[in-house]
């Protein structure tokens, strides 16, 4: 996988302390454990740059196709994200790590923005971990909330408190979450920051505050949504360009959407060494299509995500698909997409994808040396492509229900079609009354 030409027939991968030893044919097993892989296709594990795992809870519960999706701000975030309780944030970040890895994703920047309590954010790190997903989790920098269930609050005051720069008490609960579940240097789940919704609320001078404190935490990623507001005037922070001015860019530091983002500020991002996640799917219905294809031609690192897993389908590979037939929304993205084989869609969920979140040297590809984060896929399925390059097959015809076997440093977290560490029925059993719970709650807070 890591050159469009290479692809490899009845080949043997030797993992060894969780990173890819050798690739070769005919290679001795040495008392090795043995995964027959005959028939079946052998892939990175994809990357998820922009998630919210939380919602996997409700899933369904405000579908994006519907016209309900319009109040998802207000129902998911201020009010859904209210009513959940430790257990809950756990059982939901549990299954939603396990929901990545049914799918064949393997690293996911997990934006854990339900940020309401130290309680509920410890079990929300703990849950993620809990599934053994890598990636990032990023704790979501904010102020407030200042409700709960049983409270009568207005919007424009929730929105109000939300747009200030981060209270003391997310500062304190951030270090203290990085020093109680991200020590050691085997972890492949590890420490990040979501930066507070500063752009267009905020000045330069308060969100680079916000970046140096976020640094002085030694956190890997810091991510943030990039929704560029027009009619902002300084000092408030309008965006990329300010960032940039303002010397706060870096290759630690990733951007979601960013629909808005100019062509130059591209540039910045690209000399920076900063990456791009597109949630292509989700952002389809948006005023503006989605950056990377733009993002892509500039030489910027770009992933892929899910974003709203409250109402978009889990099966990546939908959203590996979404990537091209995005870029139809616009006719330079048109002009793009006729340049690009089935190697260079993949590239966004895989090589590129690692590479923006700021693993590149670790993960993305099949490859010695690098970690073993991989994926065997099932092709005996009638409707599964059985001509073209891998590539070709993958990209056209793969599903979750394809993803045979899942491999995260080395380790089986999958295997035979089916998830290794939690009983699937007992987790749905624990899903189920959590999901109840959180409903009901949802419904005795009074947000006018």
């Amino acid at each position: 996988m890591s050159d469009p030409d290479a692809e490899y027939m009845n080949t043997d991968v030797l993992i060894e302390n969780g990173n890819i030893k050798e690739i070769g044919k005919g290679l001795p097993a040495d008392g090795a454990t043995v995964i027959s892989a005959r028939g079946m296709i052998l892939m990175p594990g994809m990357i998820d740059g922009h998630r919210h795992v939380w919602q996997t809870l409700l899933n369904g519960a405000l579908p994006k196709i519907s016209r309900r999706y319009a109040e998802y701000d207000r129902t998911t975030n201020m009010i859904y994200a209210l009513a959940y309780e430790p257990e809950d944030m756990f059982i939901a970040q549990l299954m939603g790590g396990l929901a990545c890895l049914d799918s064949g994703v393997t690293s996911v920047i997990d934006q854990m923005h339900a940020a309401n309590g130290d309680a509920m954010e410890q079990a929300a790190a703990r849950g993620l971990m809990a599934s053994g997903v890598a990636g990032v989790f990023c704790y979501q920098m904010r102020n407030g909330p200042y409700y709960t269930v049983g409270d009568t609050y207005t919007r424009e005051k929730a929105l109000a408190d939300r747009n200030q720069p981060p209270d003391e008490r997310h500062w304190a609960t951030a270090e203290k979450i990085r020093d109680l579940y991200f020590g050691g240097k085997d972890k492949v789940l590890h420490f990040g920051i979501g930066l507070s919704g500063s752009v267009g609320t905020q000045t330069v001078e308060q969100a680079a505050l916000e970046f140096q404190r976020a640094r002085s935490l030694s956190a890997r990623t810091l991510t943030q949504h990039m929704n560029q507001r027009p009619g902002v005037e300084p000092p408030i922070l309008r965006g990329v360009g300010d960032l940039h001015e303002a010397g706060l860019l870096g290759p630690d530091y990733l951007i979601s959407h960013g629909v808005d983002v100019t062509d130059e500020e591209l540039v910045f991002l690209r000399d920076a060494g900063s990456g791009v996640c597109s949630t292509v799917m989700g952002e389809f219905p948006y005023a503006k299509p989605s950056i990377h294809g733009r993002a892509h031609e500039a030489g910027v690192n770009v992933s892929i995500g899910i974003d709203v897993s409250i109402a978009l389908t889990h099966d990546y590979f939908e959203h590996v698909r979404s990537a091209y037939w995005n870029l139809f929304r616009s006719d330079r993205g048109a002009n793009l997409a006729k340049t690009l084989d089935t190697f260079d869609v993949l590239d966004f969920a895989t090589r590129s994808g690692a590479r923006a979140i700021g693993f590149g040297d670790e993960l993305g590809t099949v490859e010695k040396g690098k970690r073993a984060d991989l994926v065997l896929l099932k092709t005996d399925r009638l409707g599964f492509s059985k001509l073209g390059s891998l590539a070709d097959r993958v990209v056209t015809s793969a599903t979750q229900a394809d993803v045979d076997t899942v491999l995260v440093a080395g380790k089986t977290l999958k295997s035979g079609g089916k998830l290794l560490k939690f009983s699937q029925t007992s987790l749905a059993a624990d899903a189920a009354a959590s999901r109840t719970n959180v409903l009901e709650r949802a419904s005795r807070i009074n947000l006018l």
